[in-house]
C-alpha cells in the first residue's frame, strides 16, 4: 500500500490540530507497510535437499540389511508392534485352549451308539415317540376344550377358564393314555 499524496501534503504544511489524527493514521499505515515488508524479507523459503540416486540406494540398502528378528515387521526399530504381535498370538493360543477344554467337557459324557446297544436305542426311541404323541394329544384336547368355552356363554367362559390351570394340564398329561 502506498501513502496517499494528500496526507503527505497536510503533514508538510504544518496544519492545525484537526489534521493531527490524519497524520497519525497515515503514519500507522506506513509503519504497518514497513513491518510487513520486513516480515516478508525475513521469511526465506526452506531449502529442500534433493538426494541423488546413489545416496538413496545406499540408505535403502543399509535399512534393509538391518536384522530385525524373525517375527518383527519390516523396518521396525520400535519394538512396540513386535510385542503387540506376540501378545496377540499368546491370546489366540489361550482362547483356543479354552475352547478346546470347553469342547472336551461338553463331550466327555457323549457315547456313540454301537451294534451292541442298537436294541436299547430302539426302545428309547419308541418311548420318546410315544411321549411326544401323548403330549400333542393332550395339547389338542386342551385347545378343543378352550374353543368350546369361547363359543359358549360369557359367564361360563370366565368360570371354565379359571378352572384351566397348569396343574390340571399336567394331570391330564399324566393320566391320559392312548
Amino acid at each position: 500500500m502506498k501513502v496517499k499524496p494528500q496526507a503527505q501534503e497536510t503533514a508538510d504544511s504544518g496544519s492545525s490540530s484537526s489534521d493531527e489524527p490524519m497524520q497519525s493514521a497515515s503514519e500507522a499505515e506506513s509503519d504497518y507497510e514497513e513491518l510487513a515488508r520486513k516480515h516478508k524479507q525475513s521469511k526465506k523459503p526452506k531449502k529442500t535437499k534433493v538426494a541423488d540416486s546413489d545416496e538413496f540406494a545406499d540408505t535403502l540398502t543399509s535399512i534393509l540389511s538391518q536384522s530385525s528378528g524373525a517375527g518383527a515387521p519390516i523396518m521396525s526399530k520400535n519394538r512396540y508392534r513386535e510385542k503387540q504381535i506376540k501378545e496377540e498370538k499368546l491370546n489366540y493360543r489361550a482362547r483356543k485352549a479354552l475352547v478346546e477344554e470347553k469342547r472336551r467337557m461338553l463331550s466327555k459324557d457323549l457315547v456313540l451308539p454301537s451294534e451292541q446297544d442298537a436294541e436299547h436305542e430302539r426302545k428309547l426311541r419308541k418311548i420318546a415317540t410315544k411321549g411326544v404323541i401323548k403330549l400333542f394329544n393332550v395339547v389338542k384336547a386342551q385347545q378343543t376344550e378352550l374353543n368350546q368355552i369361547n363359543s359358549g356363554n360369557a359367564s361360563l367362559q370366565s368360570e371354565k377358564v379359571a378352572e384351566m390351570s397348569k396343574s390340571k394340564f399336567l394331570d391330564m398329561l399324566k393320566a391320559k393314555t392312548t
